[in-house]
């Protein structure tokens, strides 16, 4: 896919992808070496797999665009909300940070030449025509993109991304449903031999080996549908399940090689030491104990501790909100304030609710996680749009006096989280920090929409 990149004050454009940005031409000459998407409502940029929220990046966080057209990222489009702790819930906007220009874009890791369609990876069931390659492989190879964005060669998408151009007919809230009803219906892609994606999880995976043997893939299918959404939202409680999950996600870290120059280069890697693996996994999960055992006794920890008669979970589904409250007298070698959701396992507490924000308060701590669910587009269960919190984040900041260094992942990001990044102290107890991230929540405006529609009931 091109994009056109223009710019005021010159008539020079830089082809890249497919929809237009507007942007100064400071800004457009760095972009050429960046693959940008309007994701979510918002202009991204995509290198190495790292995205880059661009109005972010201009203009500082919690950058909002002037005429809520996402393609427009001129500075004269921008503006910056801001936010003050103990007021009745004001947002203010104003410019942006005066002469910014330099965007923090990572080095391009340049894709190993050699790496082609012979090394495509197939055979793992002889009547299957397809193999898999990266996504940085097939610029030139027809493919079909499972659970990834799509290319100039690609011919058809299968995927929940945000802003995905998969069919009507296919649409589901996870992408491996998606290659389950593609697979049924079982019409040929034109030329369309190789399947490809640009990172590795467990719905990709699914997804790819849906396509690479799907006889297996049939038999199993509900077993890896149950997996994937493991994989992408941390939901589900059957053993089977949870085995194998945890399982191929210690095949891939095992997989992974030190020395590796480039992504799709070590993504190639890592699929070709898991897939051939699948199908054994599915049907003798029970002989990969010694991958699954440490997955299965944290989350047991976790069920535990969060089943103690002193977590309280509270709901505020009026602004999607979570709140795990464990008891402040809990001492325990698995809760650990700087390691994500506390040190324990997400799916402990996903399972127990549906909203899109969680926040788990441990004494004087807070963390707040904003879910997969709210990145990807949904179907049904669609969770209530994101909320940039970089603007709470900023408003925590600036009237805290003790050691506390508030930081927040981006709404860009899948799962981004909300806390103190150091071990310092807050001047602020909980019950402030709740008020006031209910109040936020309530008034922020909408900063990241994955799914087109409105609320809509239903799982998935």
């Amino acid at each position: 896919m091109q994009r056109d990149y223009f710019f005021e004050g010159s008539s020079s454009m830089n082809r890249l992808c497919s929809s237009e940005l507007v942007a100064d031409a400071d800004i457009a000459a760095q972009l050429s070496s960046l693959e940008t998407r309007v994701l979510g409502g918002r202009a991204i940029g995509i290198v190495n797999n790292h995205f880059i929220d661009l109005p972010s990046a201009i203009g500082g966080s919690g950058t909002i665009l002037n005429n809520d057209d996402p393609s427009d990222i001129r500075r004269e489009n921008l503006s910056r909300l801001r936010y003050a702790l103990g007021t009745s819930g004001e947002l203010v906007r104003g410019p942006i940070k005066a002469g910014f220009g330099r965007l923090a874009i990572p080095a391009r890791k340049l894709a190993d030449p050699v790496a082609g369609i012979e090394h495509a990876i197939g055979g793992i069931d002889p009547d299957s025509p397809f193999r898999y390659l990266p996504l940085g492989h097939t610029a030139q190879v027809p493919n079909i993109s499972l659970d990834s964005i799509e290319n100039a060669a690609t011919l058809l998408i299968l995927s929940h991304w945000p802003s995905n151009h998969t069919p009507q007919r296919y649409k589901a809230n996870l992408s491996t449903q998606s290659a389950f009803r593609y697979l049924r219906e079982g019409n040929p892609v034109g030329e369309a031999r190789i399947v490809t994606s640009d990172h590795f999880d467990l719905d990709g995976l699914a997804s790819i080996y849906a396509f690479l043997s799907p006889a297996s893939a049939l038999r199993h299918q509900d077993l890896l549908i149950d997996v994937a959404r493991l994989g992408d939202f941390s939901r589900g409680t059957l053993p089977q399940a949870l085995r194998v999950a945890f399982t191929l996600n210690s095949l891939a870290a095992q997989a992974k090689r030190p020395g590796v120059l480039d992504a799709d280069t070590a993504l190639l890697q890592t699929y070709r030491a898991v897939l051939p693996k699948v199908g054994h996994v599915l049907e003798h999960p029970g002989q990969y104990a010694h991958c699954y055992v440490e997955g299965m006794h944290h989350l047991a920890r976790s069920e535990r501790l969060l089943s103690h008669p002193e977590t309280r979970l509270v709901e505020y589904k009026d602004v999607d909100l979570a709140v795990f409250h464990l008891p402040a007298a809990l001492v325990s070698d698995h809760l650990n304030h700087q390691q994500p959701y506390f040190g324990l396992s997400n799916i402990a507490f996903h399972n127990r609710t549906r909203c899109g924000v969680v926040a788990i308060v441990h004494g004087a701590a807070l963390e707040v996680r904003q879910r997969y669910e709210s990145w990807v587009e949904r179907i049904s269960g669609i969770p209530r749009p994101r909320r940039d919190l970089s603007i709470f984040t900023r408003a925590l900041q600036q009237d805290e006096r003790e050691g506390c260094t508030w930081h927040y992942g981006g709404v860009e990001n899948i799962m981004p989280a909300l806390k103190c990044a150091n071990s310092g102290a807050t001047r602020y107890s909980s019950e402030m920090l709740l008020m006031e991230l209910r109040q936020f929540l309530a008034v922020a405006p909408v900063a990241w929409r994955g799914s087109r529609s409105g609320s809509a009931s239903g799982a998935g």
